[in-house]
């Protein structure tokens, strides 16, 4: 199964599907299991969704959880690794090495 990747940004991709809905900062943040306070900061930018939030956002939103995680997982690694000179021929050596 081939997957296609769109860049997202969690926090305004996760405020759009809220306001889309017309859910209030409440229902989201408990579904999450979070505080409105850090919704709202994962929102605005200031705050990364976790990991542990995918299957929440998933299930609210009726999202596939596979796409959102390869999703996220993208968004990390390239957040993290993605301006080191070697960081694609390191990916291609893993996916090699796995094969």
């Amino acid at each position: 199964m081939k997957t296609t990747l769109t860049k997202i940004n969690f926090g305004k991709y996760l405020h759009d599907l809220r306001m889309e809905r017309q859910l209030p900062l409440r229902t989201v943040a408990d579904k999450l299991g979070i505080d409105i306070s850090l919704l709202s900061k994962i929102e605005h930018g200031e705050r990364f969704v976790q990991a542990h939030m995918l299957s929440g956002v998933a299930e609210l939103f009726n999202l596939n959880y596979r796409e959102l995680q390869i999703q996220f997982l993208n968004q990390k690694l390239e957040e993290e690794f993605g301006k080191e000179p070697y960081f694609l021929e390191s990916l291609e050596y893993y996916l090699n090495r796995t094969k």
